[in-house]
């Protein structure tokens, strides 16, 4: 596993940022059916799973169209168009279906399916032979505007042995990743899935969904959030987990710095921005069930 700390999972997000950026600049975004689901990874030749239990293959962009197959979860599909066609509204989701290339007894075929059907991103662990995937179950009413997210486990026959659900409310993150990350020390834990919702502009929050899994199932530790704007204010959330404290294995910590730019002479522009900071910790301690903060404290 890689080596998660919170200043490298910092720099990860800063450098993937600026990656994106860049590509931003060169490309136009896979579809724009609607910017908050710019999320779905429809380059052309990339791949997604089958997220529901079952996900029907169309010989055109509608429900109403001829079935060619019937694929079930799990099952890896690639994208062979960029272009999102005929967007449909299911389950409060508003998505278009795209033209993908599948593999059903070693025979290729190619169809439509509905994004909404799919992951967002799936990493594999090779240790194991478990996927880690996470996609949107549904969306609520306009009043709460806010999307079912999933995360589940596969074993190696593609067989479902464990599920997480929670909110994500948009904020024009526009890219999401998936990461495996090493269990940190926490105690039972095999491992921490990671859930990142990103921006590519200042202004726009980071997300960092954070789940131990232990083999049987998820566990909730603390969220992470984070938002910049260039020369006027920051705001950063990093965890400092049992690998890196004596606390306990069953005690995570959580700083959060939130800077604000003072004024500074106009004169001498290139002058370094000074910010007025203000840093606090909080402790959450692990009951059994669920991580729950029991302390707090500004720090210096």
């Amino acid at each position: 596993y890689m080596k998660f700390t919170p200043r490298l999972l910092t720099l990860f997000i800063l450098i993937l940022l600026f990656s994106m950026k860049a590509k931003s600049q060169e490309e136009p975004a896979a579809y724009l059916v609607n910017s908050d689901f710019n999320l779905y990874h429809t380059t052309k030749d990339s791949t997604a799973l089958i997220f529901s239990k079952i996900a029907y293959i169309r010989s055109q962009p509608s429900s109403k169209s001829s079935l060619i197959d019937s694929l079930t979860l799990g099952t890896e599909v690639k994208f062979i168009e960029e272009e999102g066609l005929n967007p449909t509204s299911l389950r409060g989701m508003y998505l278009p279906w795209h033209k993908v290339e599948f593999n059903m007894n070693h025979e290729k075929k190619i169809g439509y399916i509905w994004i909404g059907l799919l992951s967002l991103d799936y990493t594999f662990d090779s240790s194991t032979g478990q996927t880690y995937m996470y996609g949107f179950a549904w969306k609520s009413p306009e009043e709460s505007n806010y999307y079912w997210v999933e995360a589940k486990v596969l074993d190696k026959n593609r067989k479902l042995i464990g599920n997480k659900g929670f909110a994500y409310y948009p904020g024009e993150q526009s890219y999401t990743s998936g990461e495996l990350l090493e269990p940190m020390g926490i105690e039972h834990a095999k491992n921490i899935y990671a859930i990142n919702f990103m921006g590519e502009a200042c202004g726009i929050a980071t997300e960092n969904n954070l789940f131990s899994w232990d083999g049987t199932q998820f566990r909730n530790l603390p969220k992470l959030t984070g938002v910049s704007d260039a020369g006027v204010f920051y705001y950063v959330e990093e965890l400092i987990f049992p690998k890196d404290h004596k606390l306990g294995n069953d005690v995570i910590l959580k700083t959060i710095e939130e800077g604000e730019a003072e004024e500074y002479d106009l004169d001498n522009p290139e002058d370094e921005i000074k910010f007025k900071v203000t840093k606090k910790q909080e402790t959450f301690k692990f009951d059994g069930n669920a991580y729950k903060m029991i302390a707090e404290k500004k720090i210096k």
